[in-house]
């Protein structure tokens, strides 16, 4: 196991590969993990018939993209979701974006996905 803080609940997580992540989905096993790529982290305490998403809540952006951002990391920040992820917390299926929705923005279709303009801005 390699593992990984998530510094803002103080848990360290297990990393694992999307393919591990979903073996251990069709095993019905319990688990925490963030994805081998830090783009997700999951949780599922009980399997139930709902999950709660939390899509926005990262501000992650990869550094050889900063040139094509005007962006500060504030700005980014505050258009960001950063506190999604503690108002969904407690349920017992959470699954967590880790990249800025600056990066690709996962409430629209995948051709609307990468801004050349984010909120008139």
């Amino acid at each position: 196991m390699d593992g990984m803080g998530d510094f803002s609940e103080g848990i360290i997580m297990e990393k694992l590969s999307v393919k591990n992540i979903i073996s251990k989905i069709a095993a019905e096993e319990t688990f925490e993990a963030v994805s081998s790529d830090y783009s997700f982290t999951i949780k599922i305490d009980d399997y139930v018939p709902y999950a709660c998403a939390a899509i926005h809540n990262g501000h992650q952006f990869r550094k050889e993209l900063w040139s094509n951002c005007l962006h500060t990391a504030y700005n980014r920040w505050y258009e960001e979701d950063p506190e999604t992820k503690t108002m969904v917390a407690t349920h017992p299926i959470v699954i967590t974006g880790c990249d800025s929705r600056f990066e690709y923005d996962l409430n629209r279709a995948p051709e609307e996905a990468v801004f050349e303009t984010a909120w008139g801005k």
